[in-house]
């Protein structure tokens, strides 16, 4: 199987551009840029956009509690993610929040307070736990499970709703790329011509053409109304990430009965699975005026 080259963001004379792409850049330019990065380095390319954007920045935040003893926030390290454990003050604001973004303890590594990750987890799902004392304003939680893809760096560049589109497009581009490395990389795993019919051949074709159709609505969406195009958008990376799913899938099972001991595509998997589950929230987590996320 042959995907053909997605071009990536160039400048007049034809030379890819390496700039980062920011908020005030074209959504379209955002795509080709963060597109070209997921397909270059998933893992890379989130941990890059995460130190520079805070995409948390709109949460409310909850801090380690006073005198917690030996009930300290802490984050431990396990396959996917972070498990919380601890108690967290919690802010008024919460109440009237979807999400909230917990800090834990300076690591005693040195580094600036603002340099701690910020762990996002959702407010109903804190409160049908029963984890929530409304009365004390406290939380207490004990191995919590947060993914890697809700873990954001509060040094970052603070996004703002007024933003959320910029967040959709970079989250939906690096996955789409990371979902076209993966299926380049299945070919290159299989021996000889890929049979016509296998599944990576036309879930490849089908990202080909999701690319084009996101990349002529951003295009669109550039000329009309913010408001009016921030739903459609919204619908677009709901589909675009539908199909990096079943491209995730059909690789795996198409490549397993050909892998060795060790599966090749297995750090690609890994090092993909941050944004990729970011994606699955990414329009609820920064909602945008006119959406229903």
């Amino acid at each position: 199987m042959t995907n053909p080259p997605w071009p990536s963001a160039s400048n007049a004379a034809g030379v890819p551009d390496d700039r980062p792409a920011g908020p005030d850049a074209g959504l379209p330019r955002v795509f080709d840029v963060y597109e070209r990065l997921g397909h270059a380095d998933p893992t890379g390319a989130w941990d890059s956009f995460c130190r520079a954007h805070n995409w948390a920045a709109p949460f409310p935040r909850a801090s380690p509690a006073d005198g917690a003893g030996d009930h300290v926030p802490s984050a431990r390290p396990t396959e996917g993610g972070r498990l919380l454990s601890g108690v967290w003050r919690l802010p008024p604001a919460y109440r009237r929040a979807r999400w909230l973004a917990l800090r834990t303890p300076p690591a005693g590594d040195g580094r600036p307070a603002e340099c701690r990750p910020l762990y996002v987890v959702g407010v109903g799902a804190l409160e049908r736990s029963g984890a929530v004392d409304d009365d004390a304003l406290l939380i207490r939680l004990r191995d919590l499970f947060i993914p890697a893809g809700l873990t954001a760096c509060a040094a970052g560049r603070e996004l703002r709703a007024k933003e959320a589109e910029f967040l959709w497009v970079a989250v939906t581009a690096m996955a789409m790329g990371a979902a076209r490395h993966l299926l380049e990389t299945t070919a290159r795993l299989t021996p000889g011509p890929v049979p016509p019919g296998a599944p990576t051949v036309n879930l490849g074709a089908a990202l080909d053409r999701r690319r084009e159709t996101v990349r002529r609505d951003l295009t669109l969406a550039a000329a009309s109304d913010a408001g009016a195009a921030a739903p459609r958008i919204a619908e677009g990376v709901e589909e675009s990430h539908h199909l990096v799913r079943d491209v995730y899938a059909a690789a795996y099972q198409y490549a397993l009965p050909r892998a060795r001991s060790v599966h090749p595509l297995e750090s690609i998997m890994t090092g993909s699975v941050p944004v990729l589950q970011h994606a699955r929230f990414t329009t609820s987590l920064l909602p945008a005026t006119g959406t229903t996320s």
